[in-house]
């Protein structure tokens, strides 16, 4: 018999997961089978409208071949394995001359792209992941992102297939995204965002208002900004301080790291951060997150990274919005005050900007570490 590779559905596990959508999504005969498939095979199941349902369904067919890299904390949900799909208007083109034309294609082309996401990215996707674009996916739309969220309008139990090992691929839909959308998940959370989505339909529309439409930034509830290396990047750029711009992140950097070696994050930033997070617990001294605050989380420190305690702390020690008491940018302004000296504080060469001028390293680290060590004591009496 020949050898199947790992990461193909067996026959068995196969017919499985075809029942699965044909019993839960709808039947079809139309799918979009992969030529090419250098790791996993991954087909597009195509399920056409129906009385029922009054839009086309594509579902891909081989992305839960191969296990993700959940971590080992979330072993006990079966998260290894899943599958997508994507609700299209009934008129939506899907023939051979559409898929030529990337206004009609992009669906198809998202559905591939998070297929093999994991796999370029050793990473895994579960309930409220998101995926970034820097540009829209076509020119007929400004939609660029995507969240994953559990079957819509599918019949009970749609989430997840249990193949015939045992083993269970879990089934999401995926919601395109507007920019402004994919930075309040990011700030707040999927289930915020999910909540300014209430009346957003789950079918794909290009032309949909965006859910913050008219929405006015309400910051209660853990949404707010502790931090922005952009206010920083201004001073550096305005002044012409002769600083490499990664210096706007040093402080950013020092308090995500003393957070993080204090277990204060939140589980989301743990599930989407997670190849960091590993890489600085072997090596907390040696992983620089200044890169990782400024291309990872858009520059800022939000509290939505941080677990209840560490929003609580936040908000104590680094909230800009607070008045008198502790701050943590007070803080680390009376640490260039003591490094540099008082005289050469207070002069033209810092340009009012000596934090900016403080070495990146561990020196720095510690002696901060010490300092906020030192508020958190006094906040926790």
């Amino acid at each position: 018999d020949p050898v199947v590779p790992e990461n193909y559905y067996s026959e068995e596990e196969m017919e499985a997961v075809e029942t699965h959508i044909r019993e839960h999504f709808g039947p079809f005969s139309n799918v979009f089978h992969e030529l090419v498939s250098p790791d996993i095979h991954v087909d597009i199941c195509v399920v056409p409208p129906s009385e029922e349902r009054d839009y086309c369904t594509l579902v891909t067919m081989g992305m839960g071949a191969r296990k993700m890299a959940v971590p080992g904390e979330l072993a006990e949900y079966h998260l290894e394995r899943a599958e997508v799909a994507v609700a299209l208007p009934p008129d939506w083109r899907l023939d051979a001359e559409a898929m030529e034309d990337e206004r009609w294609y992009w669906p198809v082309r998202l559905l591939k792209v998070l297929a093999r996401l994991p796999i370029e990215n050793d990473t895994w996707l579960g309930w409220g992941h998101t995926l970034g674009k820097e540009s829209p996916f076509a020119e007929t739309t400004d939609l660029c992102g995507a969240i994953l969220i559990s079957p819509q309008d599918a019949e009970e139990g749609a989430e997840v297939c249990t193949l015939p090992g045992g083993e269970e691929v879990n089934f999401y839909q995926v919601i395109p995204l507007y920019q402004d959308e994919l930075d309040f998940k990011q700030r707040r959370g999927a289930e915020e965002l999910l909540v300014r989505m209430e009346d957003v339909s789950f079918i794909v529309d290009p032309d949909r208002p965006s859910a913050m439409d008219g929405e006015e930034e309400d910051e209660e509830d853990g949404g707010w900004v502790l931090d922005n290396g952009a206010w920083h990047l201004e001073s550096i750029r305005e002044k012409k301080l002769p600083v490499d711009e990664l210096c706007a992140y040093n402080h950013m950097a020092i308090y995500l790291r003393w957070c993080m070696e204090r277990d204060l994050m939140s589980l989301e930033f743990l599930e989407r951060c997670w190849d960091t997070v590993e890489e600085f617990n072997a090596d907390p001294a040696g992983t620089d997150l200044r890169p990782f605050v400024r291309d990872c989380l858009g520059g800022q420190l939000f509290s939505a990274l941080f677990d209840e305690e560490g929003e609580a702390f936040a908000r104590y020690y680094y909230d800009p919005r607070s008045e008198g008491g502790p701050s943590f940018p007070a803080d680390i302004d009376g640490y260039a005050r003591q490094y540099f000296g008082a005289e050469r504080y207070g002069s033209d060469e810092f340009r009012d900007e000596a934090y900016l001028f403080i070495p990146f390293d561990e020196d720095y680290y510690q002696a901060m570490a010490k300092v906020i060590q030192r508020r958190w004591d006094g906040w926790e009496q």
